[in-house]
């Protein structure tokens, strides 16, 4: 699935006070329309390497828009992306 990829940022977790990502986007539901959705990285984890590319580019190219293909969801209703999706950058364009 298509993720256009809107925000990176950093915060501190309240399970080990280390620093993890919340990635915020926008992905097409079954009618075509695009809604927001959004994932949570915590470095400590094992498929934080799946995330390392988009956390990079999110947080050196703010303000931009990381179009990123291979995301999956965890819980469509809610919005959350699985974080054990390996994405890949398709395009890295201006708002």
């Amino acid at each position: 699935m298509l993720v256009k990829i809107k925000n990176v940022r950093v915060f501190r977790s309240l399970h080990g006070g280390h620093d993890c990502f919340r990635i915020d986007g926008l992905h097409q539901d079954e009618t075509g329309e695009w809604v927001e959705g959004r994932t949570f990285v915590d470095p400590n984890m094992a498929n934080a390497g799946n995330w390392l590319e988009i956390c990079e580019v999110g947080t050196q190219f703010r303000g931009k828009t990381i179009l990123a293909d291979y995301v999956h969801m965890k819980n469509r209703a809610k919005g959350i992306y699985d974080a054990d999706s390996r994405p890949h950058i398709v395009e890295i364009y201006d708002n």
